[in-house]
């Protein structure tokens, strides 16, 4: 698996701060900076009108300067965990993955007289000028409110409204500098490139300035239309349309359904949670988040990037599904028969859908009515200290890097008595290829070979472990394990 250099220094970023247990976070909020951008004459070559006469163009990487003069509030450990060692390496991933259609040919400069921009004093290096094509100040603030951050841009592009200066801002009360824990780093950092996509332009007031190829506005890429009983919003451009069609397997698809719960600045700015569950654009914090192609597409068809797609990570969740996952309505009594695996009844306990650690089945607010095992943090095969909620730690795997996956079934030890399902994290191997994949998974000492999905005994175990398909399982979830093997190796 081709991993980017980038990538493994945001994934390394991660590894080297050990890891414990950590909690989850309020959501994001998006609508929290809200004002409507101020527009900017700005220096800009256009390049994508060569190509009319030119076979081939070559876009320069995105230039990213972030402004810390305004992270004020907030304890110093938080402050220097921030401009430190969780924005840097966000700014690294996208300036290494994205490319300009129009870079800026003169340093981005506002007039002395701008004393405030964004809701706060403008930084005084916009006044001499920064030879950048997108500039984030980087903010702190203190609210009760029930978010941990938000991001929008200040300043457009007057002539292809492109944003150029962008506001961020984490809420101190909620927002928690690392102090070792990587998992808690790993979600800011998931949260601070999500953030960063709404800022380059991800959202409901953004969608309408899209441009096409040759700058012109696009037009007819909203759609509006209702779907059991709910109007819903889809965006349309490509590439993003085409890879979605490929992926769901659906050919009818229009686009992209963005989110319809969540109220002002949620609805219409993320993808809609039951489609995209763990895509790094749904709304609010889920363990084991992925920013995958869907997200780039969305920047290619905003007319002003093109994205790097070795950049993106693996994401699996409904893959070749059909029309069927999309479209069929959760809480009909023959959904349960569709016999998607992404979703769950009842309120047992299970493997999330990216395999990463154990979950609970239930709802969430953004999920329709869908239940799936929402990911619990002491269940996670990625944290040690999961081993104290293990029902048989010693012959588990539970750390950073270490290779195991999620597997549940009812296993129990042959002079105990039988038990309710639940969760494991064991090492595995695929062998084989194509029909004839197996799955060898090590309980301990023993082996277990999953030939095809099912039952399966484990000799020394009453019960039984719930065999995946193989083929599934080894397509997917080890894509997850090796990219991970990769990480830890390289930071050895």
């Amino acid at each position: 698996m081709k991993l980017s250099c980038t990538i493994l220094a945001f994934g390394l970023a991660l590894l080297a701060l050990g890891a414990k247990a950590h909690t989850d976070s309020p959501k994001c909020a998006h609508n929290r900076y809200n004002d409507v951008p101020d527009l900017l004459d700005v220096d800009e070559e256009f390049l994508p009108a060569q190509s009319r006469v030119l076979q081939t163009i070559t876009y320069p990487n995105i230039r990213i300067q972030a402004d810390y003069s305004q992270l004020t509030e907030g304890t110093a450990e938080f402050i220097q965990y921030i401009q430190n060692s969780l924005f840097p390496p966000v700014v690294d991933y996208y300036e290494a993955a994205i490319k300009v259609k129009q870079p800026l040919t003169s340093p981005l400069k506002l007039s002395s007289s701008t004393t405030a921009i964004c809701g706060m004093t403008t930084p005084k290096a916009l006044f001499t000028g920064v030879s950048v094509d997108f500039y984030v100040i980087v903010s702190s603030d203190s609210s009760a409110d029930n978010w941990v951050a938000s991001a929008g841009p200040c300043y457009l592009s007057t002539t292809t409204k492109r944003p150029l200066i962008a506001k961020m801002l984490f809420n101190m009360v909620y927002a928690k500098a690392a102090a070792g824990d990587v998992l808690t780093h790993e979600k800011n950092m998931y949260l601070t490139m999500h953030e960063m996509l709404h800022a380059l332009g991800f959202s409901a007031s953004n969608f309408k300035n899209f441009i096409d190829d040759l700058g012109i506005l696009r037009t007819g890429h909203l759609l509006t239309i209702t779907e059991n009983g709910s109007t819903r919003t889809v965006l349309n451009v490509e590439p993003l349309t085409s890879m979605l069609r490929k992926h769901f397997g659906c050919s009818t698809l229009k686009g992209a359904y963005m989110e319809d719960d969540g109220g002002a600045g949620t609805e219409g700015s993320h993808f809609e949670r039951r489609h995209f569950l763990y895509e790094v654009m749904t709304s609010g914090v889920i363990h084991g988040r992925r920013i995958s192609n869907f997200s780039l597409a969305v920047l290619e068809g905003s007319g002003w990037y093109m994205p790097n797609y070795t950049f993106a990570e693996p994401f699996y969740f409904g893959q070749g599904q059909g029309c069927n996952f999309l479209l069929s309505n959760c809480t009909s009594s023959s959904f349960p028969s569709l016999g998607f695996e992404e979703f769950c009844t009842g309120t047992g306990r299970g493997c999330s859908a990216v395999g990463r650690g154990g979950g609970v089945c239930s709802v969430d607010t953004r999920s329709d009515d869908c239940s799936y095992y929402i990911p619990v943090v002491d269940y996670d095969c990625e944290n040690p200290d999961s081993t104290d909620n293990a029902r048989y730690p010693e012959v588990q795997v539970f750390g950073r890097g270490l290779g195991s996956r999620c597997f549940d079934g009812n296993l129990t030890r042959l002079n105990t008595k039988s038990s309710s399902q639940t969760t494991f994290c064991f090492k595995f191997t695929c062998v084989g290829s194509g029909l004839t994949t197996t799955l060898q998974v090590q309980v301990g000492n023993t082996t277990a070979t999953c030939k095809s999905k099912g039952l399966l005994t484990v000799a020394g175990y009453n019960g039984n472990l719930n065999c995946p398909d193989p083929l599934t399982y080894c397509a997917t979830r080890e894509k997850h394990t090796a990219q991970e093997a990769v990480l830890a190796e390289e930071s050895a």
